[in-house]
């Protein structure tokens, strides 16, 4: 029994083998696929959402720190009197 070494299975980008790929053509396939761009526009926006929210999170936290605690009810009506 004889066996034969298979090829390498070359990719759509690649001229000459795996070690030559075009990158230039592999941007063009990945970067034009409108989902993927879409998808990275959504990642951006989703980042960026995150941020602003935890600066808003931050500063409300600070405020909170900064006040004066409530008093107690019972407490409240002692003092008024």
């Amino acid at each position: 029994m004889v066996t034969k070494k298979a090829k390498p299975r070359r990719l759509l980008t690649s001229k000459r083998g795996l070690r030559n790929q075009d990158h230039a053509k592999m941007n063009v396939c990945i970067l034009g696929n409108a989902l993927v761009v879409q998808r990275r526009n959504d990642q951006k926006v989703i980042s960026r959402v995150l941020v602003k929210a935890q600066q808003k999170w931050d500063k409300l936290v600070t405020i909170a720190k900064q006040c004066s605690p409530f008093l107690k009810p019972a407490l409240a009506k002692l003092v008024s009197k």
